[in-house]
């Protein structure tokens, strides 16, 4: 019985700490992940400083918010969300966070990065890219 506790209570530890730090970190990253689950172009550029950087599928360029918004909103029209996930969270040395997710389609699935940096104390966008899969 005691070698049974002995094992048990460092999985039951483990999977605590797990499940705590799995959940999303950034604030700003789980608020995008929602609206990405909706494929909602308007909300999602409420997360956009002042512009950014989009790859769509190999379609980059620089937009300014209500540029990006078509763009997106386009994106999305075309390809509707089934779901959005966020699959690995970070910051990086430089103190950029980043999300890298699965949004999928009743047809394709794409992989997206998404970069943020602080702005007047909130995490923006200033990066994006949905590639195809």
């Amino acid at each position: 019985m005691i070698l049974k506790k002995s094992i048990l209570l460092p999985i039951v530890v483990a999977l605590v700490f797990f499940a705590t730090f799995s959940k999303a970190q950034n604030p700003t990253v789980e608020k995008v992940r929602l609206v990405l689950e909706v494929g909602n172009a308007h909300e999602l550029i409420q997360f956009v400083y002042d512009k950014v950087d989009l790859n769509i599928d190999g379609e980059a360029g620089t937009y300014s918010n209500s540029q990006a918004e078509g763009v997106l909103k386009n994106f999305f029209k075309v390809n509707p969300p089934k779901t959005f996930r966020v699959n690995h969270e970070g910051t990086s040395q430089n103190g950029l966070v980043y999300a890298i997710g699965e949004y999928k389609t009743n047809e394709s699935s794409y992989r997206v990065w998404i970069r943020l940096k602080k702005v007047n104390d909130q995490f923006m966008i200033h990066e994006m890219s949905f590639v195809k899969e």
